[in-house]
């Protein structure tokens, strides 16, 4: 069985949209678009440390070149890859490739806050429960 992804959409404006993988993709990636255009795993060191949008989150494991689906939208649940969160704290894009990581609210500017975390855990790697708010 597929690694499911798709927590609750509530309703929420969701797409499940087509992209060409840049690399070797995971199920519950944190996906940002390349300079080519390609998915590629969400990474604050992408483009020489500039800040990473996440576009969307990895719906299967893809490999290098093929397509893939990338489910993107606002007020969305899904399972992502986190370094462990807990609860309530906002996520932004990690140093980690495909990796989400808790806001230090007093060093980070709230722009960069993507997600808001829905589970306690300290189990890095791991899928965990978030909602997508943007970013």
């Amino acid at each position: 069985m597929a690694t499911e992804i798709i927590c609750n959409d509530g309703g929420a404006p969701s797409r499940i949209l087509p992209f060409v993988a840049g690399e070797a993709l995971t199920a519950g990636d944190a996906l940002s678009i390349d300079a080519n255009g390609n998915a590629v795993r969400a990474d604050t060191d992408l483009f020489d440390a500039e800040l990473m949008y996440m576009a969307g989150v990895a719906l299967t494991d893809t490999a290098s070149g093929s397509e893939c689906s990338i489910v993107s939208g606002k007020g969305i649940i899904c399972n992502v890859n986190t370094d462990g969160t807990n609860a309530g704290k906002g996520l932004k894009i990690s140093s980690t490739p495909g990796q989400l990581t808790e806001s230090t609210y007093a060093a980070d500017a709230f722009s960069t806050v993507c997600a808001i975390a829905l589970d306690d855990t300290a189990v890095s790697g791991n899928l965990h429960r978030v909602l997508i708010i943007g970013g």
